[in-house]
């Protein structure tokens, strides 16, 4: 009787909060010290209400007035605050002290623990999805590109076997002449691949041919990293260990990721990694002129990871790719609990935006756009073309150019034949 007394207060608790209003809460989240915009801070409220801030540092989140915020990021001082409560600026203070040096050589070191935690965890847990909502914009001379999915992937450790579920996408065309029109098949290129990069790779596929920081303990090339570690206590208590990577000369040949990593000392879990990946070239082919063209390009990332589900998991993560004036921008985010009912499903091949194009647009869903705020940017793609969110129409009519019809031709068939040899993304630095 007990029971059934107590189940009836909570459903008409969680029936009168659902008939009360919710608000939208809106701030931007800087550093208390420098100013500048903090991105991909978490905002959570519950398991099913929460955000990140965007690359601006900005956020909105649609909850109560009653609800507590709790604004983190790795590095700085939590805030808590009532969603009534909420200033227009977050300022987060630094986390500076710094408590000791720690070696990172031997068996029994943090960083050879934590990968072989990992790896029971992937074997564990290989088969666990999550739901994910995933934003991509591309920029270059002329021309500005969004697009954004709704989509489920296996999970754990790292990104794997991603489908769509809903999808859209815009071009706003400015006036002018694209400057490197061979260049422009970059923003064509199949993005989600980056996706199933992560500090430990659990399951080699797309990315077995870089070398990644877990190489440090795991295999003989240890030799092409430099590992330091310093530590600091968080709010809660927690030592994080933070691990510096860089690459030595020898790495020059290399395709491999430099960066921090964020650990748990106590309980040796993966809470972040911030890092670049170094000697990354693209191969870009210009059918008009009849030749191909080589260039290096920069690729910068961010991985924040969660445990609610008794595992790591990928809670958000974001990468940039720049080469000139083009630059290629993406951000995954973690839905969590969030109720979520699908009625498309296509597995992403080898092109992304035909994927999107293929699995169309699902109005239902896209009242949920709100969970990542837009950058200013973004809003000007989305807005600025007419065929951004109609619901009659889920792709652009803009004919490709002969050169841009080149470069994808080639991506396309590059990345088909990448066990082969063909290789779309190479190692070490270009040729001469």
């Amino acid at each position: 009787m007990r029971r059934f007394v107590f189940l009836l207060l909570m459903g008409l608790s969680a029936l009168l909060r659902a008939e009360v209003a919710t608000d939208s809460v809106t701030a931007v989240v800087r550093d208390a010290d420098t100013g500048e915009p903090i991105p991909y801070v978490s905002v959570y409220v519950s398991p099913s209400c929460g955000t990140i801030s965007n690359y601006d540092g900005e956020f909105s989140l649609q909850c109560l007035p009653s609800d507590v915020l709790r604004i983190t990021s790795i590095g700085y001082q939590r805030v808590t605050c009532l969603a009534s409560e909420l200033p227009a600026t977050v300022r987060m203070k630094p986390i500076t002290t710094t408590l000791r040096e720690l070696t990172v050589t031997g068996p029994n070191n943090i960083l050879y623990r934590l990968v072989r935690k990992l790896q029971k965890e992937a074997g564990k847990n290989k088969k666990a999805v999550a739901d994910y909502f995933f934003r991509m914009t591309t920029q270059y001379p002329g021309t500005d590109e969004l697009a954004e999915v709704f989509l489920t992937a296996k999970s754990c450790v790292q990104i794997r076997d991603i489908v769509f579920h809903s999808g859209n996408r815009g071009l706003l065309k400015e006036d002018g002449i694209l400057d490197a029109p061979d260049l422009k098949g970059l923003g064509r290129t199949n993005v989600h691949v980056f996706l199933r990069l992560a500090p430990v790779l659990a399951f080699y596929d797309w990315w077995d041919f870089a070398i990644v920081p877990a190489d440090i303990v795991l295999s003989r090339r240890g030799k092409l990293y430099d590992a330091t570690c310093t530590t600091f206590t968080d709010d809660d208590g927690r030592e994080i260990v933070k691990v510096h990577l860089t690459g030595k000369p020898a790495s020059n040949s290399y395709t491999i990721l430099e960066g921090t990593l964020y650990v748990d000392s106590k309980r040796c879990e993966m809470l972040r990694f911030d890092g670049q990946m170094k000697g990354l070239y693209v191969r870009m082919y210009d059918s008009a002129r009849r030749r191909a063209s080589v260039d290096t390009v920069g690729y910068t990332m961010h991985v924040d990871y969660t445990r609610q589900h008794g595992f790591t998991e990928i809670a958000n993560m974001s990468g940039t790719i720049v080469k000139d004036k083009v630059r290629l921008r993406y951000l995954l985010f973690n839905l969590g609990e969030k109720e979520m009912t699908y009625s498309r499903a296509v597995p992403v091949g080898e092109n992304m935006l035909k994927a999107i194009d293929k699995v169309g647009y699902d109005s239902t869903l896209w009242a949920m756009t709100g969970i990542v705020k837009r950058t200013r940017m973004e809003e000007r793609i989305a807005f600025g073309d007419s065929t951004f969110f109609r619901t009659d129409k889920s792709r652009y009519d803009v004919p490709p150019s002969a050169q841009e019809q080149g470069a994808n031709d080639y991506l396309r068939k590059a990345i088909g034949r990448l066990k082969a040899g063909a290789m779309q993304l190479h190692r070490g630095l270009p040729p001469k």
